[in-house]
């Protein structure tokens, strides 16, 4: 079965993980932590992203991302890309660092903030590398510390933003942030909030099976943890967009946004990589996008029919992933 594409809307709040290829390790020390984090500051400034709960484990991460104009593809891009380089170049390895794609799953905000917040920064205390409650603050790659320090320009997570769900003035929230960490140390468990679907947005399994007797009506989708009804809104409102045809001057501009080519150089004949790729995506969303026929395009661009398809099957993963 095809894997779905991952779903990508302004304003919504996204849990993103990603692990290690064969779950190994993609930290291996200091200098690791502090290029990946160098590089998430940096990511979210050009994408105008907000971070609300981030950890490093030693073999994968976590980040609680709110997506504004920018898409979460371009700040994950920005992010993972660069750093794998520099990582094999550091270690003196090749080859794939993460495995397979990033997990991008689009939550409730107001259902789920609170508790992802919390789940995320517990990981370091559910792992076992940080030993107590009481030394999660001093543990430097989890945003836990971020929260709990008053003074720090270079923070990484939107502090006000997070705080303001728990109370109104900072001593409150920070009391009640406090408090429900400790609380949820103690009920949630490891993998909880890793996924979307129809049991988790329930609440349970004894929640889907009552609703099924009262006839409730089920939404359910993998890449969503939500409410039913929030389920159904995302999943009319990717249905909406889907079936939007693309105008030449927003394809063009997406393209470049993307790639970074203009549109001149994709009717040369350059055969290099960046030019390939815009390219690849410009055939993509010129054809599904667009409603373009291939014929049209192998004019345009005077290209082999084969090579229109290969260039639509590369641009939908570019662009999809």
């Amino acid at each position: 079965m095809p894997r779905q594409p991952r779903i990508d809307i302004e304003g919504q709040m996204y849990h993103v993980i990603s692990r290690g290829i064969e779950r190994r390790k993609i930290f291996l020390g200091k200098e690791d932590y502090e290029d990946f984090l160098i590089r998430l500051k940096t990511a979210l400034n050009k994408t105008d992203a907000k971070c609300l709960a981030w950890c490093l484990m030693p073999n994968h991460f976590h980040l609680l991302i709110i997506r504004e104009k920018r898409p979460l593809a371009e700040l994950m891009r920005r992010l993972m890309t660069g750093y794998a380089v520099n990582f094999n170049i550091r270690h003196k390895r090749a080859g794939h660092l993460f495995q397979n794609r990033y997990k991008a799953i689009l939550c409730q905000e107001e259902e789920y903030l609170m508790a992802l917040t919390a789940y995320i920064h517990l990981n370091p205390l559910r792992a076992k590398i940080v030993k107590g409650y009481k030394k999660l603050s001093s543990y430097d790659w989890c945003g836990h510390k971020e929260i709990m320090m008053v003074k720090n320009k270079e923070r990484i997570i939107d502090r006000k933003y997070i705080l303001s769900h728990f109370g109104e003035k900072e001593r409150n929230a920070l009391q009640n942030y406090e408090n429900f960490l400790k609380d949820q140390y103690g009920k949630q468990k490891k993998g909880e909030y890793s996924g979307g679907g129809l049991i988790k947005s329930m609440g349970g399994i004894g929640n889907v099976l009552s609703s099924k007797k009262d006839g409730a009506k089920e939404m359910f989708d993998e890449r969503i943890l939500g409410e039913g009804n929030f389920v159904e809104s995302v999943l009319k409102e990717i249905e909406t967009t889907e079936n939007k045809t693309m105008s030449l001057k927003e394809i063009l501009k997406k393209v470049k946004r993307i790639t970074a080519i203009e549109y001149k150089e994709l009717l040369g004949k350059s055969r290099e990589r960046k030019i390939v790729k815009g390219r690849a995506v410009y055939c993509y969303l010129r054809k599904e996008k667009g409603g373009v026929t291939g014929t049209r395009l192998m004019k345009e661009l005077k290209l082999a029919s084969g090579t229109v398809s290969y260039l639509v099957h590369k641009g939908r993963g570019i662009v999809n992933n």
